[in-house]
């Protein structure tokens, strides 16, 4: 133990009487002091004499946590580098010894741990204090709403590793609203592409109010085009109304771990972001980046995430993605019928982009014209819709009324144009219009569009969106069990890998590969040993078809595809002299399937 009479201590300025009792600054080291009778003496708990500098509280959307930035001097007074400790690390000294030089050490003194600990939170009320927000988007403080991004000038938005590209701008002028009414009229991009992710980006920050009425928005846009189409440059000019990006730093991609992705999607709250890249090249690649596309479409296509237990087995908040994304792909990813019914598909092809338009939209993108548009609509928001308590409830009654319109109206057409759709098709139009229509309407109370002009360039979204809507809809019925299973079906017979023995021919002896009958009208199929078949064609393949024999029965029964007169999927019938259990597939619509 290490004891000494007082000392004078050197000149540590700020560091002198910090500490609550017993504590004390001794020739420049952390000490505990001791009044006897002979005098007051000091016993040494470490070189150096450590503070808190500064106490942060952090709201990442779902809990506050605390966390400190400890700095102080040595006992030679050199300043020692700032430590970010979080609040439930103080409790330990491990981040002494990983952030600090081996020539600052605790003394060996009974308990040294917790007197230095209890020394070190005594300094807090000499700390400067700071409140941080690791989310995006938009926060009620002291009753008023702010749109939060990196650059605020209230309130400190901090943003960890590839999202510090995401930037707020402070100030807008009218030109720049200029420029963004002529995304509506220049088709440097096809307005194919230009208008459903421009709808996209002004959706976004209506996410909040979405969600508040019940209708947050559960997809994600999916770019597709072969290389050279220029995806990711398309993808980070619209990302740039949030921030600064290039096709080189978009926030993620498919490189990235699924956790990781979905981790960050919820701190990008109201914003859009990018998820790069899908592009399988082996067989394993081809597994993980499909397994990271089922996370990313059940994620943002439900906007929910696996529950997790803390370490004392209580339920934690849970973090689901809380914007919307773009996906960039070279093809679209096998993720199955309801994985793909959660995408919106918007293609493009190489040569398509005007590059001397596109370059400079991309300079005035990079001077920051697209987020000082974005912070013209978020005060436009702020002001009109969100200013008190009345007018937010107004501006929920009505976002909710005309979501609801848009949807029904969206099944009429769809309906009116004889497309067959998922129930999820309807929710993503309508999601997307109300994005568009309240751009519209932000441009035209700036007076950089007229009403008459708005009703065209919206009669002109509902065209693509209907073209892309049955586009879509074929995508999603390829991606059936139904459909999958009689393409492969009838893929291996064509190559040989299966038979199919005519009806009238019955008596020769069955090959082992014989999937069955067929005649005019019906595939006369051995179902069980064909849909085992199809699943292991499947898997060679690198393909999923994990559906049982038994759904998949009742699908093809649900979708007309099978006779079902007897009230069974399968039925005994005799073939020549022999009897056998046959699933009667009509063999029109199997060969529709197959040329589609």
């Amino acid at each position: 133990m290490n004891e000494s009479k007082p000392q004078l201590p050197k000149d540590l300025g700020e560091l002198i009487g910090i500490y609550d009792t017993p504590y004390a600054l001794n020739n420049g080291c952390l000490s505990i002091e001791r009044v006897t009778k002979s005098g007051v003496y000091y016993t040494r708990l470490c070189n150096f004499a450590p503070k808190i500098v500064s106490e942060v509280t952090v709201d990442d959307g779902a809990e506050l946590t605390r966390k400190y930035l400890i700095g102080g001097k040595d006992d030679s007074g050199r300043e020692l580098p700032l430590v970010e400790v979080a609040a439930t690390e103080l409790e330990k000294m491990e981040w002494m010894l990983n952030h600090w030089d081996a020539s600052l050490d605790l003394d060996v003194v009974p308990q040294v741990q917790r007197h230095v600990r209890r020394a070190i939170k005594s300094t807090a009320i000499y700390a400067s204090k700071k409140s941080v927000f690791a989310h995006t988007g938009w926060k009620k403080i002291d009753g008023k709403y702010f749109f939060l991004l990196p650059g605020n000038e209230k309130y400190d938005v901090e943003l960890k590793g590839s999202l510090q590209s995401y930037r707020a701008a402070t100030t807008f002028n009218e030109e720049d609203l200029a420029y963004l009414s002529g995304f509506l009229y220049s088709d440097f991009i096809p307005h194919e592409v230009s208008f459903p992710c421009l709808s996209l980006v002004f959706l976004t920050p209506l996410n909040e109010f979405l969600r508040r009425v019940g209708h947050e928005p559960k997809f994600i846009l999916l770019l597709l085009g072969r290389t050279g189409s220029m995806k990711s440059t398309v993808a980070a000019l619209f990302l740039s109304f949030f921030g600064n990006f290039s096709n080189t730093d978009l926030p993620m991609s498919f490189r990235d771990t699924a956790n990781s992705i979905i981790h960050s999607s919820f701190a990008l709250k109201d914003v859009l972001t990018c998820i790069d890249d899908y592009h399988p090249t082996g067989r394993k690649e081809s597994d993980a980046m499909k397994a990271t596309m089922q996370v990313l479409a059940r994620g943002y296509g439900d906007k929910a995430a696996r529950n997790r237990l803390t370490a004392d087995i209580q339920l934690r908040e849970t973090r689901p993605p809380q914007g919307n994304a773009i996906v960039t792909a070279e093809f679209a990813p096998d993720i199955g019928e309801s994985g793909t019914a959660r995408l919106f598909c918007v293609e493009m092809k190489p040569g398509e982009l005007d590059l001397p338009s596109l370059t400079m939209i991309q300079e005035q993108a990079h001077s920051g014209m697209l987020m000082r548009c974005m912070f013209a609509y978020t005060e436009w928001l702020r002001k009109v819709y969100l200013a008190d308590s009345e007018s937010e409830e107004k501006f929920l009654a009505a976002l909710k009324v005309k979501y609801e319109r848009y949807r029904a109206e969206w099944r009429a057409k769809l309906r009116q144009k004889e497309i067959k759709y998922h129930d999820r098709l309807p929710d993503t139009l309508a999601c997307l219009e109300v994005g568009f229509c309240f751009l519209l309407s932000f441009l035209c109370q700036h007076g950089m569009l007229k009403a008459d002009n708005a009703e065209d360039v919206e009669n002109k979204l509902t065209e693509i969106l209907l073209d892309l809507a049955d586009k879509q809809s074929e995508a999603v019925e390829q991606d059936k069990p139904t459909h999958i299973f009689i393409r492969k079906f009838l893929a291996m017979v064509e190559c040989g890998q299966g038979s199919l023995i005519p009806a009238d021919d019955c008596n020769i002896v069955l090959p082992s590969s014989c999937f069955g009958y067929e005649d005019e009208k019906y595939y006369y199929l051995f179902f069980e040993a064909t849909h085992k078949a199809v699943k292991k064609f499947c898997e060679d393949q690198g393909e999923g078809f994990s559906i049982s024999s038994k759904l998949l029965g009742k699908a093809l029964a649900e979708e007309g595809f099978i006779n079902t007169d007897t009230g069974e999927n399968t039925r005994s019938m005799r073939f020549g002299s022999k009897s056998k259990r046959v699933l009667l597939l009509y063999k029109e619509s199997a060969n529709k399937i197959m040329s589609v």
